[in-house]
Formats: C-alpha cells, sequence, structure tokens
C-alpha cells in the first residue's frame, strides 16, 4: 500500500502520469496499475484526464493530504530507528537538586562502572517537571512532583530530614528531639520543605504560630542557620555533605520523624533514547537497597 501511495503522491506532484513514471522510475503501465489499484481500495476515481496531463479529483484531494501525513510518519520512524540502532554515544541529561546529587554519587558512579558508553551529564533541577517535557533533560530527581499524564514517577528512596542547629544553639548537645518539643523552641524555625509546613500546622498551633516559616533555597537556610538566625529542619545528608558540618549540628526528629520521598520521573515516551530505559532499570535495582537514609555519624 505505501509504493501505491507513493505512486499517487508522484503523479500530484508531476502533473501527469507520464513524468511521474520517469520520476519514479517504473513504466507507465505500471503506474496506471498501481493507480487503479488504489481507485478501487476508495471506492472513486482519484484523477481526471485534461488534455496530457490529469486533474486530483476531490476524493484524490483527501487522499494525498493524508498520503502526505503518513509518507511523514513513516520518514521519522525511519529517522528514530535509525538513531536507535546506530547512536555511537548515548548521552543522558539528569536533572537532579545539588543536595540528592552528592547523596547518589555513589551511584552514579557504579551506574558508570556498568554502562561505560553511556555519558552522564547533570543539570540543575529547578522545575524537574517542565524540564522533562520541554525535553531540557532527560531523567529527573526530585522530591516535589506533580502528576502528569506525560510523566512517569518511579520511588527511589526515603531521607529523614533534621533539626539543623548552630553550634552553640542550647540544643548543640542533643542527639534527638520529639516533635512535639519543637513547642519549647525559642528560636526562628526555617523549612523548605511545604509539606512539612502543612504538618507542622496541623501538628501544633503553638509551633504555627510562634515560628516563621519560609521557603527558599536549602544553602540559604544553612546559611541563616550559621548566622544565628534561627534553625532549620532540612534532609540528614546536607549537613554530611555541607562544607559547614563542624559548625552546624543536625538533631534526629522523633515522633513521629518527618521523612522525605525521593523520585525517579521520566517521560512517558522515551523509547527514543535506549540510556532513559537502561537508567531506570539500573535505580529500580538500586531502589531496593537504599530504603531510608540517615547518615550514620549523625544523631
Amino acid at each position: 500500500m505505501f509504493w501505491q501511495l507513493e505512486c499517487f503522491v508522484g503523479i500530484c506532484k508531476e502533473g501527469s502520469f507520464t513524468k511521474a513514471a520517469e520520476v519514479l522510475m517504473i513504466s507507465q503501465s505500471n503506474l496506471s496499475q498501481h493507480i487503479r489499484f488504489l481507485e478501487g481500495e476508495v471506492g472513486t476515481p482519484l484523477f481526471e484526464r485534461v488534455g496530457r496531463g490529469v486533474k486530483i479529483t476531490a476524493a484524490g484531494e483527501i487522499l494525498y493530504e493524508k498520503a502526505l501525513s503518513v509518507m511523514r510518519l513513516i520518514e521519522e520512524s525511519k529517522k528514530e530507528t535509525y538513531e536507535l540502532r546506530n547512536a555511537r554515544t548515548n548521552n543522558l541529561l539528569v536533572g537532579i537538586p545539588h543536595m540528592d546529587f552528592f547523596c547518589l554519587i555513589p551511584r552514579f558512579l557504579k551506574f558508570h562502572e556498568q554502562y561505560p558508553d553511556i555519558t552522564l551529564q547533570f543539570a540543575s533541577a529547578e522545575d524537574t517537571s517542565q524540564q522533562l517535557l520541554n525535553s531540557s533533560i532527560d531523567i529527573g530527581i526530585t522530591d516535589n512532583h506533580e502528576p502528569n499524564k506525560e510523566i512517569h514517577m518511579m520511588h527511589l528512596y526515603k531521607e529523614e530530614q533534621g533539626l539543623v542547629v548552630y553550634a552553640d544553639h542550647p540544643w548543640a548537645d542533643r542527639t534527638v528531639i520529639s516533635f512535639q518539643e519543637l513547642e519549647d523552641l525559642e528560636s526562628v524555625l526555617f523549612v523548605r520543605d511545604l509539606s512539612l509546613i502543612q504538618q507542622l500546622h496541623t501538628f501544633s498551633d503553638k509551633i504555627a504560630k510562634s515560628s516563621k516559616f519560609e521557603s527558599a533555597y536549602t544553602s540559604m537556610h544553612l546559611f541563616m542557620v550559621l548566622h544565628k538566625m534561627g534553625v532549620a529542619i532540612l534532609p540528614a545528608s546536607l549537613i554530611e555533605n555541607s562544607f559547614f558540618g563542624q559548625q552546624l549540628k543536625m538533631i534526629r526528629l522523633v515522633d513521629p520523624t518527618p521523612v522525605r520521598e525521593i523520585k525517579l520521573i521520566f517521560k512517558k515516551h522515551h523509547y527514543n533514547n535506549p540510556s532513559v530505559q537502561t537508567c531506570i532499570e539500573f535505580f529500580l535495582e538500586q531502589s531496593k537497597t537504599l530504603g531510608t537514609l540517615w547518615p550514620s555519624q549523625i544523631g
């Protein structure tokens, strides 16, 4: 059927059977046979004879537009399958927040060892879902993903969040603090996680009224705590992987323990890049061993 459509499009473009036969390098009788087959399929004539040439009928106009669409799709498919078969270097651009990057470095190193032909590149994750949809990244790692029908989500791991205080804060010697004790906190409390802000409001009116909540970059929170402007609830890995480990202290929170879930997100239709599927399968296996993280030297 595709060859018959190609013959039909050739006649439409050339305006005559004779010229189309020359371009397609087939006999005119063979070309006429293909057109008769198409006319039998659609049940109506596709051309009218006009002098030495032909004129396309109304039914032919409809088929012509559809045939062009089919041919474009086939060309696109040929191009994509060629790229899939012949890609020499597979590139994978990962959108990831800096705090999760440091935590996942061992996993990325292991991925590189297993798949040395895949080139990993990293981009700062700002609006990960939008970055995926506009193809500026291939895969995103995030703890804040809004459901989208074009994007799939996969659980990676959970990480505890703790209370970050400056070195000479009255609570600096504590290793564990209950959520309830936050009511006695005299410092300003900074919180990055919006869902945790809602949880704190629900948990205690006193905390909600006496504390100041900010949603900003984690680096800003660290600097504010470092300069004794308050304390903050932040992911446990931040202190372990920051430059302020000796100047700041992280205290474990319990009853309840705030936890953030880190997810791997990717576009539903990602099969034109085999590296994406490889990465998904790798992290699917890794997620079985990650569990809920809390740095061993903290608390």
